[in-house]
C-alpha cells in the first residue's frame, strides 16, 4: 500500500469490490496556498470522476509545493512510488491535466506509460469541463493529448513570465515578491513610504532570529560550522526546512527527521539575506537601476557585525588558522618559543635510559639499563643552524614558573581584552559591480529603444554608485582595549590550564626557552616571560600606509 500519509477525510481501500477498477488519485499544488485548486477541492474532482467510471479509490498521491514547469511525473515523490508500482492500480486520475503535466515531453512519456502498461489516464475536468479519458489504443487519442500538453506547456510558460514580471516589478519597489523564505525572518504585511501595502520579510523574534543570532555570536568567536550545528541539533534549533513548512498557508507537517548540517550554517552565515538585502541564486547581490542594493527585508544582523562575522570566517578558513582554538593542545602552545629559531614548542612523550648509580660499597655487579618517560617540551630544531642544539623543558615545572610569573606579573591588574570592531570593505562589491558595468556595456550596442534607455539608466547609477565605493574601498577593522571588570589574578586562579593558555595568549604574554645548558640548572634561569600587547597607534600607521598603496 501507499506509505505516504493521506489528506483529513480521505480514506484508503485495501481491496476494491470484485471486478471494479483500482483508482489512484493525484493532487499536486505548485504552493500550497491556492484555494480554488486546494487539496480538498481536488480530491472532490477525483472521487467523483472515479465513481463515474466504476472504480474505486485504492489509494493517493498527494504531491505540494511541487511545479509541474520544474519536476516530470516520476520526480514527485508519491506520485513515483504509483508509477514505480503498476501491478497495484488500473487507474490514474488528476482534477485537470495542468495537475498532471505542463511540458509536451512529460506528457509523451506518461502516455507511453500507460500505453505499455495498459492503464488509463483520467481529467476529471477536460476541456469544456466534462471529463476527459485518454485511450492509448487510438492514435488520434495520441494527437489529442499532445495538443492539450502544447495548450498545458504554453499556459504554464506564461504564468511563469507572469510572475516573473510581477516579482521584478514588486523587487524594484522594495517588496518581498515571495519564494523561498530566509531563515530568521517571516513575511509580514507592511504599508510603504508610497502609501501601498505588500509583503516584507520582517525579523522573526518569536523563534528562529534568535538563532541565527547565536549562529552569528558562535561563528565571530571562531567556532566551526560543525561545532554550530551540532549545538543546533542538541538544543532543539528549528531548521530551515521545518521553518518554511510552520509559515505554509496552511501549515504543512514538521518533519522529525530534518537535522541542520554544516553546508547549511556556512550558506546561512555567508549570504546577504542577512543584511535585508535581496540575492540571486548564486550569492550575488541585486541591485536596482542606481546601482543599490535592493532591500526586501529587515536586517538580521548590522553592518558592524557582518564585517566583523566575514572577517572571522575568512581568518578561521585560512591556513593554520584556529591553533590557537585548539582544545587538545598543550598548555602553552602558541605561548612558549624556542629562543633559538622564534619557532613554537611542542610537548610529546620521550623515552629516556637511566643507569642505577652504584655505591661505593656496592659490590654487586652493574645492572641493567632501566627506560623511563619524560613529559618534555621541545623544539623540532630543524630551523637550527648546523651544530645547534634543540632546547627542551620538563612540562610541570615550566608549568609551574609560568603560574608563578603569570600572578606576580599580571594578577593584581585589571583584564583587559584587545578586540576588534569590524570595518567596511567595498572591495567585494567594486569588483562585482565593475563585471555588471562590462556585461551591461557589451549588451548596449545590440540594444534599441526603451531596452536601450533603461541599460543607459543602470548603467550611470552603477558608474556613480561605483565611484563611491571607489571613494573608500576599505575601511581596515580597528582594534579597541576593553576593560572587563575583574582583574587577571580573579580568573587565572580559579582556571584550568586550557582556559590560562586563552587568556596567556590573550595578554600576549610569551615564554622563550634559552639554549640547552644541562638539566642541573634551575627550569626559571632558561626561561624569559615577556608580554607583547598590540601597539593601537603603530597598527593606524600601518593601516594609513596600506590605504595609499591601494
Amino acid at each position: 500500500m501507499n506509505p505516504f500519509p493521506l489528506l483529513a477525510g480521505q480514506r484508503i481501500t485495501d481491496e476494491p469490490g470484485f471486478g471494479r477498477l483500482r483508482v489512484v488519485g493525484a493532487v499536486r499544488l505548485s504552493k500550497y496556498t491556492d484555494a480554488s485548486t486546494s487539496p480538498e477541492v481536488q480530491t472532490e474532482f477525483i472521487t467523483e470522476a472515479a465513481g463515474a467510471v466504476g472504480g474505486e479509490i485504492v489509494g493517493w498521491a498527494n504531491d505540494v509545493d511541487i511545479s509541474a514547469l520544474k519536476t516530470t511525473p516520476w520526480e514527485r515523490e508519491q506520485l513515483n512510488y504509483w508509477l514505480d508500482h503498476p501491478e497495484q492500480w488500473d487507474v490514474l486520475v488528476w482534477q485537470r491535466m495542468d495537475r498532471a503535466v505542463r511540458s509536451m515531453a512529460d506528457m509523451a512519456d506518461l502516455g507511453r506509460y500507460a500505453k505499455k502498461h495498459g492503464k488509463r489516464l483520467i481529467f476529471a475536468s477536460g476541456p469544456g469541463g466534462g471529463r476527459l479519458e485518454l485511450d492509448f489504443s487510438s492514435p488520434m487519442s495520441e494527437l489529442i493529448m499532445l495538443i492539450l500538453a502544447f495548450a498545458a506547456q504554453l499556459e504554464g510558460q506564461t504564468i511563469m513570465e507572469r510572475n516573473k514580471g510581477a516579482a521584478a516589478h514588486l523587487q524594484s519597489l522594495g517588496r518581498w515578491a515571495g519564494g523561498i523564505i530566509p531563515y530568521g525572518t517571516v513575511p509580514v504585511r507592511k504599508t510603504f513610504k508610497d502609501g501601498n501595502e505588500g509583503w516584507w520579510l520582517a525579523r522573526d523574534v518569536d523563534l528562529t532570529w534568535n538563532h541565527v543570532v547565536e549562529m552569528v555570536g558562535k561563528a565571530i568567536a571562531m567556532e566551526a560550522y560543525t561545532a554550530i550545528r551540532d549545538h543546533l541539533n542538541q538544543s532543539g534549533a528549528i531548521t530551515p526546512k521545518n521553518h518554511r513548512a510552520r509559515l505554509a498557508k496552511p501549515p504543512r507537517k514538521h518533519d522529525p527527521d530534518s537535522r541542520w548540517r554544516d553546508t547549511t550554517v556556512r550558506e546561512i552565515l555567508t549570504s546577504q539575506a542577512l543584511r535585508g538585502y535581496l540575492v540571486k541564486e548564486d550569492g550575488s547581490i541585486v541591485r536596482d537601476v542606481d546601482g543599490k542594493p535592493i532591500m526586501q527585508g529587515e536586517p538580521l544582523i548590522d553592518d558592524e557585525t557582518w564585517f566583523r562575522l566575514q572577517e572571522a570566517l575568512k581568518e578561521r578558513a585560512a591556513p593554520n588558522a584556529g591553533t590557537s582554538k585548539r582544545k587538545d593542545a598543550h598548555p602553552l602552545l602558541g605561548v612558549i618559543m624556542c629562543g633559538v629559531c622564534d619557532r613554537p614548542m611542542y610537548a610529546s612523550w620521550v623515552k629516556e635510559r637511566r643507569n642505577r648509580r652504584k655505591s661505593a660499597s656496592d659490590d654487586a655487579p652493574p645492572q641493567p639499563q632501566e627506560q623511563g618517560r619524560r613529559y618534555l617540551m621541545r623544539c623540532k630544531g630543524d630551523q637550527h643552524p648546523k651544530g645547534v642544539a634543540a632546547p627542551n623543558v620538563p612540562v610541570e615545572p615550566t608549568l609551574e614558573w609560568v603560574d608563578q610569573e603569570f600572578m606576580n606579573r599580571l594578577g593584581m591588574f585589571r583584564r583587559t581584552e584587545v578586540v576588534t570592531v569590524g570595518g567596511v570593505d567595498n572591495r567585494a562589491a567594486i569588483a562585482e559591480l565593475k563585471g555588471d558595468i562590462e556585461a551591461l556595456s557589451i549588451q548596449l550596442p545590440k540594444l534599441r529603444g526603451a531596452a536601450a534607455d533603461t541599460v543607459a539608466t543602470q548603467l550611470n547609477g552603477m558608474s556613480d554608485e561605483l565611484k563611491a565605493l571607489e571613494h573608500t574601498p576599505l575601511i581596515p577593522p580597528q582594534r579597541k582595549v576593553v576593560d572587563l571588570g575583574r582583574t587577571w589574578g580573579e580568573d587565572w586562579t580559579g582556571a584550568d590550564w586550557s582556559e590560562r593558555r586563552t587568556m596567556l595568549l590573550q595578554a600576549g604574554v610569551v615564554v622563550t626557552v634559552g639554549p640547552p645548558t644541562g638539566w642541573r640548572r634551575p627550569v626559571g634561569e632558561r626561561l624569559r616571560f615577556d608580554i607583547v600587547r598590540p601597539d593601537p597607534e603603530a597598527d593606524a600607521l600601518e593601516e594609513a600606509a596600506h590605504q595609499a598603496a591601494l
